[in-house]
This record gives structure tokens, sequence and C-alpha cells, in this order.
């Protein structure tokens, strides 16, 4: 009689663990069959920091909503061939989330769009010499600065060997994501220059995140949420509860101007604590534009908006410029004379947007019915098209003589 109390716990702790697993068992059956799916998109890069799983899946609600589907590269775009056909200009894209672009459906972003716009563009000068028009490839990777766009340049895009290259920069960040100063040991390399040399640090592999994604613990935890629908919703509901839209914000938008943390000093008349990141995204650009020289292929760098740049409501930004003495136009005039002095073509799209955005009513940044709200985040459908319209006139105008002959 003294072991059936240990029996009765042993039964009872099976008849537990049995329940659980039938629960679990039950809710991943019921996420497959309501066509919940949100593997991880992204894994470790020893030389990035991250990039884009190859061959993955899903469908993107955080902002926006579009299905989203990477090449067998490891990029959101269709399947590439190495060796591009014959009488066609080949145009690989790099940059960050405006980008890659998960918040449209891939045949509406503006790097997708780009060969028809440049098509409709009459006496395109960019495309004498190529009858069967433009193709683009999108290497753009949510989160990137400008120095891991240029790895990506290294790693995979020269591979492709386009004629043109085409980096688009985001100011609200890009600046900063570059240095070490701001991202530390962080999740990504970071650059410096000394001595008029650009440097690079790769610290971010010994900090803890990444480090635990490399060992068997993080390959667990990522073969888990590539393979369970319920870690996939539960992950979903987690990212979803962390989201920091504000307060102040719900779907119909934010009752604060998005002028953000650096708005006074990236558009205002002090900007001294950005010229460290000045300094390397110049050191980079330079020395990317030498490297595509040699392999055979003209840099040409563009700047997307920002929302304060393209806010729909022209009396508040007019109020702001007031107040802080703004000039919304300054980044892309930094810009332009570090690159006119380099020889890097610069093809900014702010200042039309904004007179679409004030003539004409285009609200290009934010979704209605999400936080946070039309005016905010990312570009939408409308804001895709007319960046891709703007871009593809500028491109047209320019004369490349190592392209065109």
């Amino acid at each position: 009689m003294t072991g059936q109390p240990h029996t009765s716990r042993r039964q009872a702790a099976a008849l537990l663990l049995g329940s659980v697993a039938f629960s679990v068992a039950a809710l991943e059956l019921g996420c497959r069959l309501l066509g919940i799916e949100a593997p991880r998109l992204y894994r470790t890069d020893a030389d990035r920091g991250w990039t884009l799983k190859a061959n993955v899946r899903t469908h993107w609600s955080q902002e926006g909503s579009a299905p989203v589907r990477t090449n067998a590269q490891g990029y959101r775009d269709r399947e590439w061939a190495l060796v591009k056909e014959p009488g066609v200009l080949r145009i690989a894209v790099l940059g960050d989330s405006f980008t890659e672009a998960l918040q449209v459906p891939l045949e509406q972003t503006w790097v997708n769009r780009l060969p028809a716009a440049m098509a409709g563009v009459p006496d395109c000068r960019l495309l004498k010499g190529f009858p069967k028009g433009a193709e683009t490839l999108n290497f753009g990777v949510g989160g990137y600065g400008t120095g891991q766009s240029w790895l990506t340049w290294q790693k995979d895009a020269q591979r492709f060997q386009p004629e043109v290259v085409v980096h688009a920069i985001y100011f609200e960040n890009d600046l900063r994501d570059n240095i070490q100063a701001e991202r530390g040991s962080g999740a990504a390399p970071t650059f410096s220059v000394v001595q008029g040399q650009l440097s690079r640090n790769n610290a971010f592999r010994n900090s803890p995140d990444y480090r635990f994604r490399q060992f068997w613990t993080g390959r667990l935890s990522d073969w888990i949420l590539n393979w369970s629908r319920l870690a996939q919703l539960i992950n979903q509901l987690k990212n979803l509860a962390n989201a920091r839209a504000g307060e102040e914000c719900d779907s119909t938008g934010c009752t604060f101007f998005p002028l953000g943390p650096d708005g006074t000093k990236l558009y205002g008349k002090n900007s001294s604590d950005l010229k460290p990141g000045w300094d390397v995204l110049r050191a980079i650009l330079k020395t990317w534009k030498q490297e595509a020289q040699i392999a055979g292929s003209q840099l040409v760098v563009t700047s997307v908006t920002t929302p304060p740049q393209l806010w729909p409501m022209p009396e508040e930004r007019r109020t702001q410029t007031t107040i802080h003495s703004l000039d919304w136009f300054k980044p892309e005039k930094q810009l332009a004379a570090l690159l006119q002095a380099d020889g890097i073509p610069y093809l900014p799209l702010a200042k039309e947007l904004q007179q679409q955005a004030d003539q004409e009513g285009l609200i290009a940044h934010g979704f209605a019915g999400q936080k946070p709200g039309p005016g905010y985040g990312h570009w939408n459908r409308e804001g895709h098209k007319a960046a891709a319209t703007v871009l593809a006139r500028k491109l047209c105008s320019l004369d490349l003589p190592m392209i065109n002959g």
C-alpha cells in the first residue's frame, strides 16, 4: 500500500502531460487549418548582422498588408537569373525597409514599378542601347544602414553584374545606423573614419543575442518558429504587444507631428553631432563608387522621403518650420554637395513628392485603419507609385557614358 500515492502522482502527472500535449497538438492543428503562417523572415549573418532567409512564404500585417515571399538568393523579389537577357538594362537596388517594402504587395513596390515607369518616359536616355528595357533586382533588407547595403553589394549584388546600382538612403536613421557610437556592439557591423581611412568594427559578433542565435538553443528556437504555426502565432502576438506606436495614436492617426528625436538636428541649423554619421556615409559611398566602377557598374544614390517632409497637413509643417527654423530639404542639400564633389549621381525625391502632397493631396506614408495611421511610417501603395514615377524620370535624364557608350 505504501507505493500507491507515488503511483497516483505518476498517473496524475502522465495525465496532465498527455492533456497538455493533446491541447498543444489541437491548437497547432487549428492554426494550420486557419492558415496561420508567419515564419521568421530573418537570419543572422556573420558579415551584415542579419539578412532575409531564402524561400520563405508568409503574410505581413504589422504595417500595411501583403503576401511576402523571398527568392532563392534570400531577398524579397522574384527569382533572378545570374546572367541577364541581352538587350536589358539591369539595375540592382539596395536599401533598408523602404526598399524591402514588406508593407505592400511585390508588384506595388517602387522597385518593381520602376522598369515600367522608365519605359513610359519619352526618349529615356538611360535606356538607349537597351531595346528590351530595364529590370530591377531588389536587395533591400529592413533595418540596414548604408554600410550593410554596401556589404550586400560586395557579397551578393555585384555577382549579378548590373549596369546600374541604386542605393536608397533614409535620412532619419541611416546617418546613425553606420556608426559605433549609436549601435555599439549592437546587432550589426559599424564603421568609422580614422585618419581619412574607412574602418569596420565587427563587435556585434560578440553580442549576447548574436551568440545565442549561433548556439544550439538559438537554432532550436529558430527551428520551432519555422515549423510550428502555434509558435508563430504566439510570436506575432508578442510583436504586436511590443509595437510602440505611441499612446496618442489610434487607427485614424496621431495627435503629434512626427518630427522625431533627430528632427531639429537633421532639418535645423545645428547638426554638429550628426557629423560622424555624414563622414562615414561619405566614405562608404566613395569606396562603393570605386568598387562599382571596377566591376563595370555605375553607383547612383537616391533618398526616400521622411514622414515630416510629406506631412499631409501642410499648415502643421509650416508651423514647425517657423518654431524650429527648419529646412525640410537640408539633408538632401548636404548629401547633394558631398556627392557632387565625389562624382556620384544623386536623385532625391523629397521636393517633388512634397509638391504632390501639398498640391494634389498625396498621402504617401502610412496606412488607414492601422497604427500609427496615415502620414506616419512607411510608404503605402500611392507613395511607392509616386516615388517610382519621379525616380524613373530622373534616372532617364542621366547621361552615363560607361553605360550608354
